[in-house]
């Protein structure tokens, strides 16, 4: 595993000890799905969002996959 992939398991492995919910895509995941998912996606990305409680606290993060980036002969061809 390489050591990007085992710092983001190992961050999201604490922030679910601490109660935080973690989602893929909108679904309930696990720190080992999403590591998983962040790493196949290879002309997609992963946006984080924090999401607060009603006191301002981090309840969830969700993951979710971004459009690929189109290169610019694809925007001139549509």
């Amino acid at each position: 595993m390489n050591r990007r992939k085992e710092k983001l398991r190992t961050e999201l492995r604490q922030y679910q000890k601490r109660g935080i919910r973690l989602l893929l895509n909108g679904k309930d995941s696990t720190p080992r799905a999403i590591e998983k998912a962040c790493g196949i996606a290879e002309e997609n990305s992963y946006m984080r969002d924090y999401i607060p409680d009603d006191r301002g606290r981090i309840s969830q993060i969700s993951f979710d996959i971004l459009e690929k980036k189109r290169k610019k002969s694809e925007k001139i061809m549509k």
